[in-house]
């Protein structure tokens, strides 16, 4: 008649770092920017009110854990540091051609720390199990590169800017990317036509590579099992057949118009088309199928594992859309000088070229690395427009800041919803406001009040097609649907993952500044 059992926690303890030593000089016309920058960060975590369940006998036949287990464990983290260095020397060769080029140097270091035996051992901790040494360990890569960049004024308006960039990875080998961009002003420079093309080049990150995580859990009628996170490089990965990771590459292209009517006036319009080779997702958790009879359903009986997921080249990208940005100061309106800031951006596409590239296991068995939930994260989960307005107020000591942003429509395909029914978001329009009082020339006092109006997300059901059309028609069907991806209606506004404002709710904030 009454609940007994026990709420795990979870904490986690981030130490970070960062640090840059530069140097600038001008010499015989020469621009020299050397630096220096190192930073880090480590993430280590507690579970507490938790225990180890498993049987495992010490020699004198008591069990190690179950009624003796610890309480509290200590199942690890990671940490990751890098080391960059740059030299940078620019030169004016004569009224019409600039010349740079530079060189980098970067070394990163990451490490999955193991936890405490009692956190892994035999399923590990209820809750939270703890890294295995077997997962544990450090990795490091560097790599080398540098470029060159030169700028020709032909004329006072027309300009050509190209720069070269080429790089050598330790562990991926060599990478080329350039850019070529242009700039040409018409009417007394109170017009800017621009445009760019370029390529880009995205190396898999460390912790892409090499994180491995297992989770244990109990699988009925096949007791306990072992799934989570497999790495690149791993022993399972090899069995699964899932490829080395490959670089992502890019192709961008941008073309716009600046135009300045006067000193106080500016208006840009930009449009912008970035195509992604090779992006890089996470994948769907791959687990055994109903039928139970293809190779994959073999090697996760075989090596006793439960589902996994894993890092993957999956899909090529494109995304196209349109920003604008105008601002209008310096108005004299009454007490004070106003400004005006409108600014907005409008995607025309976002979407996935082409179909998945699953690994041969994964497709036999009728799977798929990204399902309809990711590819909603990825393309629909944002809002297909956002615009802001801002209102700057500068009167003596005092500025006042009002900021409205409208975040327009997004659809988004939860875990667990039926595969017939998607959400949508209502267009909303979140409000910030600051104020800020000088104090004097060394000191001031500022207010800021975040969504202030405490504007939530709201949400409604929409059909995929006739079958979900009935199943809106079903009270019971739409309030189990609900039931599931709001865990039983308690955090409605969230709706699992697919929320889109930058926070919930309203903030505030009060801010002292002196300067000595």
């Amino acid at each position: 008649a009454s609940y007994q059992g026990y709420v795990p926690t979870f904490d986690g303890d981030l130490t970070d770092y960062h640090a840059t030593l530069g140097f600038k000089s001008q010499k015989l016309g020469w621009n020299t920017d050397l630096s220096l920058t190192i930073g880090g960060n480590e993430q280590q975590y507690t579970v507490t009110s938790s225990h180890n369940r498993n049987g495992t006998k010490n020699p004198d036949g008591t069990n190690k854990y179950r009624e003796n287990s610890p309480i509290i464990f200590k199942p690890g983290g990671t940490r990751f540091n890098h080391v960059v260095g740059n030299i940078d020397l620019s030169k004016s060769v004569s009224d019409k051609v600039t010349l740079a080029f530079g060189s980098e140097f970067r070394t990163e270091n990451f490490e999955v720390i193991a936890g405490d035996v009692a956190s892994y051992e035999d399923g590990g901790a209820d809750s939270f199990a703890g890294n295995d040494p077997r997962n544990a360990g450090r990795f490091n890569r560097y790599n080398l590169g540098g470029y060159a960049d030169v700028l020709i004024d032909f004329t006072e308006d027309f300009l050509i800017n190209g720069t070269a960039r080429y790089e050598n990875y330790s562990d991926f080998g060599d990478a080329f990317v350039w850019k070529l961009s242009s700039r040409y002003k018409v009417m007394d420079d109170k017009v800017t036509l621009r445009s760019s093309l370029s390529t880009g080049f995205k190396a898999p990150t460390l912790h892409q590579i090499y994180t491995q995580k297992a989770q244990y859990s109990f699988v009925p009628g096949q007791g306990i099992q072992v799934g989570g996170l497999v790495s690149n490089v791993s022993r399972e990965a090899r069995l699964l057949g899932i490829p080395s990771l490959n670089p992502e590459k890019s192709l961008n292209f941008t073309a716009g118009v600046g135009i300045n009517p006067s000193k106080n006036t500016s208006v840009t319009l930009d449009f912008y088309s970035i195509s992604v080779k090779d992006r890089i997702i996470l994948s769907t958790e791959i687990g055994s199928t109903d039928q139970g009879n293809t190779s994959l359903d073999r090697i996760l009986s075989e090596n006793n594992l439960s589902d996994l997921s894993f890092f993957v080249n999956a899909m090529n990208t494109q995304t196209t859309g349109l920003d604008l940005v105008s601002s209008f100061r310096n108005i004299n309106l009454g007490l004070g000088k106003w400004t005006v800031n409108l600014a907005g951006n409008y995607t025309f596409k976002n979407e996935r070229v082409g179909s998945v590239n699953n690994p041969t296991l994964v497709a036999q068995a009728g799977q798929s690395v990204a399902n309809a939930t990711q590819e909603a994260l990825f393309f629909t989960s944002r809002p297909q427009y956002k615009m802001i307005a801002g209102i700057d107020w500068e009167v003596g000591d005092w500025n006042f800041l009002l900021n409205n942003t409208l975040f327009g429509p997004t659809k988004f395909k939860q875990q667990g919803l039926d595969v017939n029914l998607f959400t949508e978001f209502d267009p909303k329009i979140v409000s910030d406001l600051s104020i800020t009082r000088k104090l004097g020339k060394a000191s001031m006092i500022q207010f800021t009040a975040n969504n202030f109006f405490n504007v939530l997300p709201t949400w409604k059901f929409k059909a995929e097609n006739a079958q979900g059309e009935a199943l809106l028609r079903d009270a019971a069907a739409v309030k189990l649907n609900s039931n599931l991806i709001t865990f039983n209606q308690r955090y409605s506004q969230m709706t699992y993952d697919g929320y889109h404002f930058s926070q919930l709710g309203a903030n505030f904030t009060l801010t002292y500044q002196v300067r000595f």
